[in-house]
């Protein structure tokens, strides 16, 4: 009942799916976005166009999701239950029929093949940096991780594909081929270049090889070289929608883009000092997290505030933000999956690190705010589920 764009990849994949819904809804098209983890609330991984699916809407669709699952109980017992994740793509699905969405953009939970989303029958997909992460569910090496998250291309379909490692990238172009399905890549058919001198925050342009086509003057608020990678990915997408009848004019893309709203990622939430606060969670994206605080802020030192959730690459991330960190404080959410914050002071601490422990977010924040001076510039970091709890806290201490 819906037309539908699957979005892949370790890093990236909400990014690319938030800017690519903003552009299709600049253009004037009924969207739907299924994205997750949320920051604060369930209702955000929902949303029906210009807002957040409301929680009495969730409820009113419970019953039919209810009796789904237990019909599916009933008849296929060999199945099993079925996870949260699951459930929720049911509901959100459902949503986005009875809303009567023409657009879905849909982040993939984890991996690609296996995927809940993959029952969809997508007019393209979306193949953001493959890396390693989920390991315990997608394999130990970067080619299994490929070929599942490379799982959701279609046969004769087009996949649009990010910045890979020389092995994933294989993988991805095996696939392709063995589907008879087509690759824009960016770096080769697709290009960005800054038209200012701040290449990971102000104005650039999008260009495209053959056929021969040029966006420029674009702008978005997701600061980082990286966010213009993203950027790109979703231009891509929405130029090849018009292939699918969505018509998407350029003003479109470049309202969408510059519209665009993705919280928890890069996000300065107050000056003086200046805080900051990034859900990297392993160390590709721990990496560009400080490219993209190097690039994009000046400071005296660097207060990081980092908690993060079991089964990540712990040692991964801190080998790549402890160089650029002057302070770090180590805390843990409210998840019941977070990382013990003694355990990660330990990894820090044989890393040559000094690290000070506070039990809960919103007391390591006003820790590591009161110790910085309007100079400073200080990070929250390692986990979506901390980069929320850190917004909340900063809220309710403006």
């Amino acid at each position: 009942q819906f037309a539908s764009v699957l979005v892949a990849g370790t890093k990236g994949k909400g990014s690319i799916a938030a800017m690519l819904e903003s552009i299709a809804r600049a253009a004037g098209h009924a969207t739907g976005l299924y994205t997750q983890p949320h920051l604060h609330s369930w209702c955000e991984r929902t949303r029906l166009g210009d807002r957040f699916i409301r929680s009495d809407e969730v409820v009113a669709l419970v019953g039919p999701v209810r009796a789904a699952v237990e019909g599916l109980a009933r008849d296929h017992p060999e199945l099993g239950p079925p996870t949260t994740f699951e459930v929720g793509t049911a509901l959100t699905f459902l949503a986005f029929a009875r809303h009567h969405v023409r657009l879905a953009v849909v982040e993939v939970g984890v991996g690609g093949a296996h995927d809940a989303t993959n029952v969809l029958e997508p007019l393209l997909v979306v193949l953001g940096p493959i890396g390693f992460d989920h390991m315990a569910t997608l394999g130990g090496s970067l080619e299994a991780i490929a070929a599942e998250k490379a799982g959701i291309i279609r046969q004769g379909g087009l996949a649009i594909v990010g910045r890979q490692p020389p092995e994933a990238w294989a993988v991805v172009a095996r696939v392709a081929e063995e589907r008879g399905a087509r690759l824009d890549v960016l770096g080769q058919d697709w290009r960005w270049r800054p038209e200012d001198d701040h290449p990971a925050s102000g104005r650039f342009a999008v260009e495209r090889e053959n056929p021969r086509l040029r966006l420029d003057r674009l702008a978005t608020p997701l600061l980082g070289r990286h966010q213009r990678d993203n950027a790109t990915l979703a231009v891509a997408a929405a130029v090849a929608l018009e292939a699918h009848g969505f018509a998407i004019p350029p003003r479109a893309i470049r309202d969408g883009l510059g519209q665009v709203e993705w919280p928890g990622r890069l996000q300065v939430l107050r000056e003086r000092p200046r805080l900051v606060v990034d859900g990297a969670h392993n160390r590709d994206s721990a990496v560009r997290l400080v490219q993209a605080l190097l690039e994009c802020f000046d400071w005296r030192r660097l207060h990081l505030v980092l908690g993060m959730s079991e089964g990540k690459d712990v040692e991964g991330v801190l080998d790549a933000l402890l160089p650029a960190c002057d302070r770090l404080t180590v805390t843990r959410s409210r998840h019941e999956r977070a990382f013990p914050p003694r355990a990660l002071a330990t990894v820090a601490r044989a890393r040559g690190a000094a690290p000070r422990l506070e039990p809960d977010v919103a007391r390591a924040l006003r820790r590591a705010l009161a110790e910085a001076d309007p100079r400073d510039l200080v990070c929250v970091t390692g986990s979506l589920f901390v980069v929320g709890e850190a917004i909340e806290a900063a809220r309710m201490d403006a």
